[in-house]
């Protein structure tokens, strides 16, 4: 059984009457780069502050390395996190503004300030002033300062808000180094989904405070994938039939409907081997979607 990092049993918060996260239930694993997925007001910041303590949750329990979150004392130190805009002097530089933040954190070791800005690439600017950054250099400024206590699990809300095309692919790069050699494990959320599927490699689907859906990459690219759908009344004798006829491409998702991926077969053909042996079929279709299509018809299919 994998390890947990962060697990969240029907966590909830409201502000006054508005239901920000609605008894939602959530699994990190050590070693993941989870990607939160959800439009603005979906729950998704407010999760990474409750969290990380900015937060007090209205209901629900939820554990940090296996310990209740409540509970966590010097271990809060393994988590770094990046959520909204750091406090930052505008006056000093990177490194002084790294520094600053050593000093509150306990950090004796200078080498770890120097590490951080390596990462994200900003050791040739450590000596700027702050109030000069771009946006993009601002928001390295903040990761570096997640990353910069050697932390086992970071959380990240927007990372790449303000970066161009070659930051962000350096930043994925980052993360993806620092899980596969560190043992860094990631939640990060953001709006570019065709990016965090670049990144991630388990997903949490939100919408109005609410999981929608939880799924590896590689269910995301079933789900995604183009395919014949099919809807009938007895998937189980219909995929007994694709056996039988040496259709061994196939899947039946959430025992509603079974996809076939053998591009070689036309729903013709399907249709006609599954009403031969006897199968009532509703529906064969095409089907294949983009990240951002399948997002949609999640949100979509709960409003309707």
């Amino acid at each position: 059984m994998r390890e947990t990092v962060l697990q969240a049993q029907r966590l909830s918060k409201s502000y006054g009457s508005f239901r920000a996260l609605d008894n939602v239930d959530l699994t990190v694993y050590k070693g993941d780069i989870c990607g939160l997925i959800g439009r603005n007001g979906a729950g998704k910041t407010t999760i990474m502050k409750i969290i990380t303590g900015l937060a007090e949750k209205s209901g629900g329990e939820f554990e940090l390395f296996q310990r209740p979150g409540e509970a966590l004392g010097d271990e809060k130190r393994r988590i770094g996190c990046l959520i909204e805009n750091p406090a930052f002097f505008g006056g000093l530089t990177a490194r002084q503004n790294l520094q600053y933040y050593a000093i509150q954190k306990g950090i004796a070791d200078r080498r770890q300030i120097d590490r951080a800005l390596e990462l994200v690439n900003l050791s040739d600017v450590g000596n700027k002033k702050f109030r000069k950054f771009s946006l993009g250099m601002k928001q390295r400024l903040g990761i570096a300062l997640a990353l910069m206590d050697h932390p086992d699990f970071v959380i990240l809300d927007e990372p790449i808000n303000g970066l161009d095309p070659i930051g962000i692919r350096e930043l994925r790069d980052t993360f993806q180094r620092l899980n596969a050699e560190e043992e860094i494990t990631f939640l990060i959320s953001s709006h570019i989904l065709s990016e965090l599927y670049m990144t991630a490699n388990r997903f949490l689907i939100l919408d109005r405070g609410r999981v929608l859906k939880e799924l590896t990459k590689e269910e995301l690219d079933l789900a995604c994938m183009r395919c014949l759908a099919v809807h009938a009344g007895d998937l189980k004798q219909a995929a007994v039939i694709l056996e039988q006829n040496g259709i061994s491409d196939y899947k039946v998702i959430d025992g509603k409907e079974l996809r076939v991926y053998d591009e070689a077969i036309r729903p013709e053909r399907l249709n006609r081997l599954l009403m031969d042996g006897g199968v009532d079929v509703s529906a064969v279709f095409e089907t294949g979607i983009s990240l951002e299509d399948y997002f949609t018809s999640l949100v979509d299919g709960r409003e309707q």
